[in-house]
């Protein structure tokens, strides 16, 4: 069943407003620096909202700088810190059709060109560890580059006598360090298993004739979807 599109409002919107859905529902379990932060509602007639519509608060799209600081030039070497959008934390509840997420995001992007201006490129990952593979880019049609850009091993942890396992981001943003080495000299005990590499996505919001020139001057080739 498809999202019926007529019922979904989405909003720019603060960190208050959707925060308890990245740290109780989204997998990462942690908030993360954002710029742009857009609320997804249903009209469901369950809760009054503004304009006297009754909206239903079902998720939400959070885009922001990329955290590494070599990824903006992996993508091309003239962009700059300005140029570059990170999407961060996508959680939408489930029920609403199976198209929502794609609907969604390709919706936000082009919210982005107003509220962002300056941005010329958003980045995306796909974390194959909890079995994405980024269907919903391929939807809302992203370009691929695979999952073997960066040279480094990255690990997952697991605090001892717990059950979930955290990403190196989540690890850093905890205890200030994500390296192997730095970890276990923090916690000797922590679990750890190297982490499988995520699958990138790109997606230009430049006008067609920037978007020409800089696919030419990307670091990375495109890839098919495979």
């Amino acid at each position: 069943m498809y999202c019926d599109t007529s019922k979904i409002v989405i909003e720019r919107t603060k960190k208050d407003v959707v925060s308890n859905i990245v740290l109780n529902k989204h997998y990462a379990n942690t908030w993360t620096a954002s710029s742009d932060i857009y609320a997804i509602y249903y009209k469901s007639g369950e809760h009054k909202f503004f304009d006297g519509d009754d909206l239903k608060l079902i998720g939400c799209v959070i885009y922001g700088n990329p955290v590494g600081f070599r990824v903006i030039k992996s993508i091309c070497e003239e962009l700059t810190d300005n140029d570059v959008l990170e999407l961060k934390r996508l959680w939408i509840e489930d029920g609403y059709g199976k198209n929502i997420e794609s609907y969604c995001i390709a919706q936000t992007l082009k919210m982005l060109k107003k509220d962002s201006p300056q941005t010329k490129v958003v980045i995306s990952y796909a974390d194959p560890g909890v079995n994405h593979k980024g269907i919903i880019y391929r939807a809302s049609n992203w370009l691929y580059q695979g999952n073997e850009i960066g040279a480094a091993d990255a690990y997952m942890y697991r605090y001892p006598n717990t059950d979930n396992w955290l990403s190196d981001r989540a690890i850093g943003e905890q205890l200030g360090t994500n390296g192997l080495r730095g970890v276990l000299d923090k916690i000797p005990d922590m679990e750890y298993k190297k982490k499988l590499r995520k699958h990138r996505y790109i997606y230009f919001l430049c006008g067609k004739k920037e978007k020409k020139r800089l696919m030419g001057e990307l670091k990375h080739p495109l890839l098919s979807y495979n």
